[in-house]
């Protein structure tokens, strides 16, 4: 029975730490999908911001804060969808 409720709490734990860094990458993706589309399209209009993708794995030269890491993905699809206007 012990197992069981340590097994729970460290799922719970795990599983709120990972939503609250997809949180600040959501938070980032937006800020991002918006500059980067007003950049390529040159409208002062905010556009439909398409839902946040899962976060990928960082890589080496990606920064260290998930704010911006979601940044720079929403950038350069918001600067792509931009184009295609």
């Amino acid at each position: 029975m012990k197992k069981i409720i340590v097994s729970l709490l460290v799922v719970l734990s795990l599983s709120t730490i990972s939503y609250a860094g997809q949180n600040e990458f959501c938070a980032g993706f937006a800020r991002g999908y918006v500059s980067g589309y007003k950049q390529s399209s040159e409208s002062s209009f905010d556009p439909f911001v398409p839902f946040c993708p899962f976060q990928p794995f960082k890589r080496f030269n990606d920064p260290k804060s998930d704010y911006e890491h979601g940044y720079i993905i929403g950038f350069r699809q918001g600067v792509r969808s931009g184009y295609r206007r």
